[in-house]
């Protein structure tokens, strides 16, 4: 940063990419970042304490921008969000409460602007004069996701039972009110999503309806906010989004009045949840900045750049676009370019290591992207999507064998979802190449930083995860991977321990020492 002002984060949870990824960047980037304590927010089965959020806001002092999980302050995190309980009133009332604190903290923020003779008296009325408050929000709110599985472990007891058939009718629902027929006649489509109704118990579908609503209403609340300038930049996030459902109406709505309204230059509506409080971290450090870097775009597969991504529902190209356009990120040519995003994809659709999806044939564009990262002297960052929930291993094995230099590899991602993976690495690779340009960059930390992602996204994700081991079989398994990456980046005399902080699968937490 420019001067010794800090920033405040609100995660979506206590998971590792919530809470651990944000502070890893602030340590190897020497941002002065306040968050709240882990112990106090959100995890699969419990909510976050949403006293303590409320007391830890208003605590907030001498802090320049805050960037908040909307999701974690209504409802107690992103699962909560979709499993509460709560009334409209309830989460009315805690909307309130925050645009509460955005009107004082802008009230409060005329003495920053105020004249000297005004701040002289009120110096002199006071003991010492205190610095100003946040003056610059930074807000995220999910549109709820509508999965297209039966399973209860982040959705309301019902979806066991019922999930891929509130899908099926969520999407009908779409198509309908579109007329999105495709190969059926008006009335065949009528009556699949007329009899995909009825295969729904009414108490279910009822519910259902009823949660979405609550959740477009506070939604809607948060755009109508602007006209009142609470947020610095606002996002509304689309996660796990298919083609159609009623959660792409709602989306399609929001985006209707941002263009309705004029607030484009000020909020959007893009794909992915998890990465967007880094993205917003970042975008908060580059309005402080007088350095912006300009990046270059490489994708190794002209086909694969234009494939939908799994789980979205924009193309790789897209979900990268959106992401760098947030940042305010100019897209040169590599020669004239900062940073050169490297972009590892098949020439076909994802491939998926949850399910065994394998993509095409990716040893050609492997060698083809290492050909570009041995020959370059710029600095890199080196997103692999291949397949989602995972890196490459063939990419992995050229990368291991190759002679790059290693120092020019700003950050790397391939861990979950297209925005997710390209949201941690950007935020990562910019937040270094801003921290040498201010002179606070700690490479060791950054090492580290970088270590866990290969560990976390290839070593765990690729793997490990699908063999049903225990923390310690875990612990054991990943050694052999730790000493080859940690030689990959000259990085020594490092301890290293996993866990799995939800006692599950997804997500592992990888603590380097």
């Amino acid at each position: 940063m420019s001067d010794s002002k800090f920033i405040a984060l609100l995660p979506l949870d206590n998971r590792p990419v919530s809470y651990l990824l944000p502070k890893q960047i602030a340590d190897f980037s020497g941002l002065n970042l306040i968050l709240p304590e882990r112990k106090y927010l959100g995890d699969l089965k419990q909510g976050s304490n949403l006293t303590y959020l409320q007391e830890w806001i208003n605590k907030l002092t001498n802090v320049d921008s805050l960037v908040i999980a909307l999701d974690n302050w209504v409802y107690g995190g992103l699962v909560q969000s979709r499993k509460h309980d709560f009334s409209l009133d309830e989460l009315k009332s805690r909307v309130g409460l925050l645009t509460d604190v955005c009107r004082d903290w802008s009230r409060r923020s005329l003495c920053e602007r105020a004249s000297p003779q005004l701040r002289l008296a009120s110096s002199e009325a006071s003991a010492s004069w205190a610095e100003p408050v946040p003056t610059k929000i930074y807000g995220f709110s999910s549109i709820m996701r509508i999965p297209n599985y039966n399973s209860n472990e982040e959705e309301k007891d019902y979806w066991k039972d019922y999930g891929e058939k509130i899908f099926q009718w969520s999407e009908l629902m779409h198509k309908v009110g579109r007329g999105i027929k495709e190969t059926l006649s008006n009335e065949e489509l009528i009556e699949k999503w007329y009899q995909s109704a009825k295969a729904l118990p009414i108490e279910v579908l009822t519910d259902f309806k009823s949660h979405m609503e609550k959740n477009f209403s506070i939604n809607v609340m948060w755009l109508e906010s602007l006209h009142n300038d609470c947020f610095q930049y606002l996002i509304f996030s689309c996660d796990d989004s298919g083609k159609y459902g009623m959660n792409v109406i709602e989306a399609d709505y929001i985006k209707d009045q941002i263009n309705k309204h004029r607030f484009s230059h000020f909020t959007k509506v893009i794909s992915g949840t998890d990465e967007i409080p880094l993205v917003l971290l970042t975008k908060a450090v580059l309005d402080k900045s007088k350095f912006i870097p300009s990046i270059a775009l490489h994708f190794n597969s002209e086909i694969g750049k234009d494939e939908i991504s799994r789980y979205e529902s924009n193309t790789i190209n897209k979900s990268i676009l959106n992401q760098v356009d947030t940042l305010g990120l100019e897209i040169k040519d590599v020669e004239k370019s900062d940073l050169i995003l490297c972009i590892h994809c098949a020439d076909s659709i994802q491939g998926d290591h949850i399910f065994k999806n394998t993509p095409s044939d990716t040893k050609g564009n492997a060698k083809k992207l290492v050909h570009v990262l041995d020959k370059t002297n710029k600095p890199f960052i080196l997103l692999d999507f291949a397949y989602a929930n995972g890196a490459d291993p063939i990419l992995i094995e050229e990368l291991l064998n190759a002679n790059i230099n290693w120092k020019n590899c700003y950050g790397y991602s391939a861990w979950n979802t297209t925005s997710n993976s390209t949201g941690c690495a950007l935020s990562i690779g910019i937040n270094r190449w801003l921290s040498e340009k201010e002179n606070r960059f700690n490479e060791r930390e950054f090492k580290k930083c970088l270590l866990t992602r290969f560990l976390d996204d290839y070593a765990y994700q690729t793997q490990i995860r699908h063999t049903n081991t225990t923390e310690e079989e875990i612990n054991e398994k990943i050694k052999t991977f730790i000493q080859a990456f940690s030689k990959l980046l000259h990085l020594h005399d490092i301890n290293v321990r996993c866990s799995l902080p939800w006692k599950r699968s997804f997500e592992v937490e990888i603590d380097i020492s």
